[in-house]
């Protein structure tokens, strides 16, 4: 009654100070610390997977930064997807008392912030510790800076993703049953394992995955890392019967020259047809994919508002 009477008196700001503080005192009282610690073990065992080759090659780069972009979608879905389903029955009569949605969503953002922030820095830790990042940012001029950016933004989207979900669905087990199915949409449609056109094009643009790996990249300043793919081929046209007949007739200076021009030669030419202008290291492409970032948070936001106004309808 004291929280109801509190409720009606108090105006839509006062309302986010009380349910803020409210929801950080929940976390307090029942040590909700499994969402740290839950973090930190998805991040440490990405870190154990993650290649030598890292910030180093370019396959190699891009695959490692997919797996951390999708720790960081799951680790964020996990953190909301069940906190407002669960409160619905709170939420209808508090509503009804004078509870502002408005103030309601916006107290849960607020604290999700708080715990996205303590996540993404866990990772970038861990991440940083288990690889060697470049010392250079694009942006802050920092490359840590940069990296915990994007963590926090590709966290924090995923988490307000999974309140928009814990709004619309009426029951936990609802909740849990979709979880799948949207982690799978963001690592289908991200466009690191398929290569997407048409329709499959236009929904891999409304996905987390796809603009946090974009971002990763061009902080990594992907395009001027050397491929994997030329050591191969170099291996591949060494290992000819014909070209080791050759090689052994040269002198070993003249084959150390010869093989540096190749590599040079090859190098240069791969890099023309794997440099793709998406990954241009300029600090607007990443401010570019940031906003988007910014702008999927928002429209999530607007979408739990949304739904959450209707919940009087609810007659389950």
């Amino acid at each position: 009654m004291e929280q109801t009477l509190n409720t009606r008196r108090t105006g839509r700001i006062g309302q986010i100070f009380i349910y803020t503080g409210k929801f950080f005192r929940i976390f307090m009282n029942e040590k909700n610390w499994k969402l740290l610690i839950f973090a930190a073990i998805v991040s440490f065992l990405i870190a154990l997977v993650l290649g030598d080759d890292m910030f180093l090659i370019k396959e190699s780069t891009r695959t490692d930064f997919f797996a951390m972009i999708c720790a960081c979608i799951w680790i964020g879905i996990f953190n909301s997807i069940q906190v407002i389903c669960r409160e619905r029955d709170i939420i209808k009569r508090e509503h009804r008392t004078g509870m502002h949605i408005t103030s309601y969503v916006a107290a849960h953002m607020i604290f999700q912030l708080g715990i996205c922030a303590i996540q993404a820095l866990i990772m970038t830790v861990v991440y940083g510790l288990a690889t060697h990042f470049p010392s250079q940012g694009l942006i802050t001029g920092i490359f840590a800076v940069d990296f915990y950016i994007t963590m926090l933004l590709v966290v924090y989207a995923s988490d307000v993703l999974g309140l928009a979900v814990s709004s619309l669905v009426k029951t936990t087990t609802a909740a849990m049953t979709v979880m799948p199915f949207i982690l799978i949409v963001q690592l289908i449609f991200s466009g690191t394992i398929f290569s997407l056109t048409g329709n499959a094009k236009i929904v891999s643009d409304l996905t987390i995955a796809k603009w946090g790996q974009r971002v990763l990249c061009i902080e990594a300043n992907l395009n001027d890392l050397p491929s994997e793919l030329l050591d191969s081929q170099l291996e591949m046209i060494q290992e000819q019967e014909k070209i080791m007949e050759i090689r052994e007739m040269l002198p070993p200076e003249t084959v150390q020259k010869l093989d540096t021009a190749i590599y040079e030669h090859m190098q240069n030419y791969l890099h023309e047809k794997t440099y793709r202008k998406i990954y241009e290291y300029k600090p607007e492409l990443v401010l570019r994919r940031w906003g988007y970032l910014v702008l999927f948070i928002i429209i999530y936001g607007l979408v739990c508002v949304g739904s959450l106004e209707l919940i009087d309808r609810d007659k389950r």
